[in-house]
């Protein structure tokens, strides 16, 4: 695969680079590991202040689930809301994680030729050594097989160079190889006998040993269970430490989110403890025991990069401070609701005060109009005097009067008296009749 061999070229040249310092597989694969998180540490970082930046949300956000606990699908526009306002991406561990793949995928192309990539020796060579322990092919083309050959699929494969390994073992493998490699240009060889780069393909060899096997080789084989060997221990050891990484992963998120359940948090359990231990369970069986040892490495390395994280950038203290920022908030907006509340009160309490001097002014103006004019007092002493005068003059004088007599106007006038007839008529009028 061409995308295999890209990322090949360069990791092989770091991982060749320090084997040569140490000049041992595996504490080379340690170091190539610890560099690779190294590198990608920034990344890790940056997606561990993403988790942090979610944790800090994370009361908000179960304000908004108790609100919307009814109502799933305003619940979920709310969050997105709230995480596009606050600028907080979801996938933002994702990247990191995608990486890793990427290097793992390049190691196992590192792994998959270590002759190329570790040795450093030219493809000519390596192609020579691995005609002359191919299998033959009978009259009529087909293989004769031969467990101390390589079939032709082999040669064609990713396996090529760890199944050259693998066989060069034989007394008459390494005859044949070192004829081959002899008969090649003196450019291609570059200075080096055939028996220099035979050496160097048995040391690569030699370093690939584990307790009576080779890392060279798949812990699962043809076969299946009746083949278990000493190299099922390192998909074993594999599974141990990716389960042990998810487990102090998802604790530092529980204590980031208190128990709580946040979006995506049940997808992402399951990825942690289910998928990923067991996705690295089976990947370290079907691939070199050396990718294998390379994935232990990892996942020891992550648990120490996972505490460090969480010291840098720790959830659980964030959202602590978090919470206690928004009860601030709210008190804050809970005083000046209320001071807003107490200026608006005084407010209309003054907007009713002025509008009842206003009305009573405007009463007393009204008043004031409906009152009868007089006249205006004269500045003249003489005028004014003799006006004083006649209103003496008109008023009757009450102080000749008994205390309780009313004024003389104010007396009924008597009834006039009747007058009285003379008798004398009367008396002539019945002595004219007697």
């Amino acid at each position: 695969m061409p995308g295999l061999d890209i990322l090949a070229i360069p990791l092989g040249w770091i991982l060749w680079f320090i084997y040569n310092l140490v000049n041992n597989y595996f504490v080379a694969i340690f170091l190539f590991t610890l560099i690779v998180r190294a590198a990608t540490f920034p990344l890790s970082l940056k997606s561990q202040k993403a988790q942090a930046d979610r944790a800090r949300l994370a009361p908000r956000l179960e304000r908004l689930q108790k609100k919307y606990a009814k109502d799933p699908k305003k619940l979920q526009e709310k969050q997105m809301s709230l995480y596009e306002k606050e600028g907080v991406s979801m996938t933002g561990g994702c990247l990191p994680m995608v990486i890793q793949m990427i290097v793992l995928f390049g190691i196992i192309a590192v792994i998959y030729s270590p002759l190329t990539h570790l040795a450093r020796i030219p493809s000519q060579v390596v192609e020579a050594s691995v005609t002359a322990v191919s299998q033959q092919v009978d009259e009529n083309g087909k293989e004769i097989v031969d467990s101390h050959k390589i079939s032709a699929a082999d040669r064609k494969g990713y396996y090529k160079e760890l199944r050259l390994l693998m066989v060069m073992e034989y007394p008459e493998n390494e005859t044949t190889i070192k004829k081959n490699i002899a008969a090649l240009s003196a450019d291609v060889l570059d200075g080096k006998t055939a028996d220099d780069y035979y050496q160097e393909m048995q040391h690569i060899r030699d370093d690939f040993a584990f307790f009576g096997k080779t890392l060279l080789e798949n812990p699962w084989n043809s076969k299946g269970f009746a083949g278990i060997n000493i190299l099922w221990l390192i998909p074993l050891f594999s599974w141990l430490t990716a389960l042990g990484s998810s487990l102090i992963s998802m604790h530092f998120t529980k204590m980031a989110t208190a128990g709580q359940k946040q979006p995506g948090q049940g997808c992402s359990n399951v990825m942690l403890i289910g998928l990923m231990p067991l996705f690295s369970l089976y990947i370290t069986f079907i691939v070199p025991g050396g990718v294998g040892i390379y994935w232990i490495c990892s996942n020891l390395i992550a648990v120490i990069q996972t505490v460090l994280l969480n010291k840098i950038y720790n959830p659980a203290k964030i959202r602590a401070q978090a919470e206690l920022e928004y009860e601030e908030r709210r008190k804050r907006r809970a005083e000046d609701k209320k001071r807003l509340a107490e200026a608006r009160a005084r407010e209309e309490a003054e907007a009713r005060r002025q509008a009842a001097e206003e009305k009573k002014l405007a009463e007393e103006k009204m008043k004031a109009a409906n009152r009868p004019k007089q006249p205006p007092a004269s500045k003249n002493p003489n005028k004014r005097k003799r006006r004083e005068g006649d209103n003496k003059a008109g008023m009757p004088d009450l102080s000749s009067l008994p205390e309780n007599s009313p004024p003389e106007e104010m007396k009924p006038e008597p009834e006039p008296e009747k007058p009285q007839e003379s008798a004398a008529p009367a008396e002539q009028e019945g002595t004219e009749e007697k």
